[in-house]
C-alpha cells in the first residue's frame, strides 16, 4: 500500500487508489464494497450525461395531511386542496433497487446528439429553434412528447423514471418536502418565479446549486415538468382515488408528470407533487430526464471504473 496514494473520489463504500508518481488521468484502481456512495457520478455512455447514484433502500413517499399542510403554509395556499395535494395521499414505504438518475434534465446540446445519430424529426420546434446557437445549449429540452421521452431514453440505453425512482431523487430517506430540506422555497433554489409573477422562460439547467437533491440531482423543482414512465393513478389506500379518477373518464389517462414547472407556478414546487398530460399532448414546459439500473456485477466492472473517471475529468459544461 506505500506505492499507492489515496484519491477520495467516493466515501464510506468505495476506495480509489494511483500509483504514486503516475498521471493524475491514469485509470485508477478501485477497491468496492457493495454498492458506491450516494451522489457517485458517473458518464453515460451513449449520450454523454452525468448521472448521480440513488443507492438502494425505502424512502417515504408521497405526503400525510400534516407534510399537505405545511406545503401549503409554505407556498402561500390557504389549503391543500389548492394544491390538489391529496393526489400524494397516503404517505407510505417504498423499497427501491440502486440506480442512476441524470443529474440534469435532458438538454438541448443532449437532444441534438439524439437527433443527429437516429435522424428523427420532430414537428414541434421549442427544442429545436435553439440549435446552433452556443449560449442555447444548456437550456431543457421543451415540448417534447411522451413517446419521444421514451425513445430518446431507449436509444442511451436508459428509460423513463417511474413515479418513485423520480421522488426518491428528489427528496431522498429522510422524509424531506423539497430537494434541498423543510425549508419554503426560496429564488434562489430553483427556477421559479416571484409568487403571483410567472417567468419568462425556461433557464439553463444547474443554474441553481442551492436546489440540489440529497444526491446531487439539479432542477428537480421547477425549470421543465418531466415525464415519468407510469400513468397517474390513485396510490393505495388514498381517500379521494374516486375524484382522482374523474380524470380518466372515457379512458382518458394522464402520464404523471414531476418536478413542476416555471410556467405552472408556486403551486407544483414540492417533492411530491403529481401532475399529468394525455401521452400525445405536450407543452413547452415539459421536458424529461433519464434512468438507468446498473446490471449485477457492475460495480466490479472495468466500464464502472471508467464511467467514475469519465464523469470526473469531464470539463464544463456537464450537461
Amino acid at each position: 500500500m506505500k506505492n499507492y496514494l489515496y484519491w477520495p473520489l467516493l466515501m464510506g463504500t468505495m476506495t480509489v487508489l494511483i500509483k504514486a508518481g503516475s498521471a493524475f488521468s491514469a485509470e485508477p484502481i478501485v477497491v468496492i464494497t457493495n454498492e458506491p456512495a450516494l451522489g457517485t457520478e458517473i458518464e453515460s455512455p451513449v449520450d454523454g450525461a452525468i448521472m448521480v447514484y440513488v443507492p438502494s433502500g425505502e424512502f417515504a413517499m408521497g405526503l400525510d395531511e400534516s407534510d399537505a399542510n405545511q406545503v401549503a403554509k409554505d407556498l402561500g395556499y390557504k389549503d391543500v386542496g389548492e394544491l390538489w395535494a391529496w393526489e400524494s395521499y397516503p404517505k407510505h414505504k417504498v423499497y427501491l433497487p440502486g440506480y442512476f438518475v441524470d443529474k440534469y434534465e435532458v438538454t438541448v446540446m443532449r437532444w441534438a446528439k439524439y437527433i443527429q445519430a437516429t435522424g428523427y424529426q420532430s414537428k414541434f420546434t421549442e427544442t429545436s429553434r435553439h440549435f446552433g446557437k452556443p449560449e442555447e445549449q444548456l437550456l431543457p429540452a421543451g415540448e417534447i412528447k411522451w413517446e419521444e421521452a421514451k425513445a430518446y431514453a431507449a436509444w442511451a440505453g436508459k428509460a423513463l423514471l417511474s413515479e418513485a425512482q423520480w421522488e426518491k431523487a428528489a427528496r431522498g430517506t429522510d422524509g424531506r418536502l423539497y430537494p434541498w430540506g423543510n425549508e419554503a422555497p426560496t429564488l434562489d433554489r430553483g427556477h421559479f418565479g416571484e409568487k403571483g409573477k410567472q417567468p419568462p422562460l425556461y433557464v439553463n439547467v444547474g443554474s441553481f446549486a442551492k436546489g440540489a437533491s440529497p444526491y446531487g440531482a439539479m432542477d428537480m423543482l421547477g425549470n421543465q415538468y418531466e415525464w415519468t414512465s407510469e400513468i397517474k393513478k390513485p396510490y393505495p389506500g388514498n381517500p379521494m382515488a374516486a375524484k382522482m379518477m374523474e380524470e380518466s373518464a372515457g379512458g382518458k389517462e394522464n402520464v404523471c408528470l414531476r418536478g413542476g414547472s416555471w410556467y405552472h407556478g408556486w403551486i407544483s414546487f414540492y417533492a411530491a407533487k403529481r401532475f399529468g398530460f394525455p401521452p400525445d399532448v405536450t407543452y413547452y414546459h415539459v421536458g424529461f430526464r433519464t434512468v438507468w439500473a446498473p446490471p449485477e456485477g457492475y460495480f466490479k466492472s472495468s466500464e464502472f471504473r471508467k464511467m467514475v473517471v469519465n464523469a470526473r475529468n469531464r470539463r464544463e459544461p456537464q450537461y
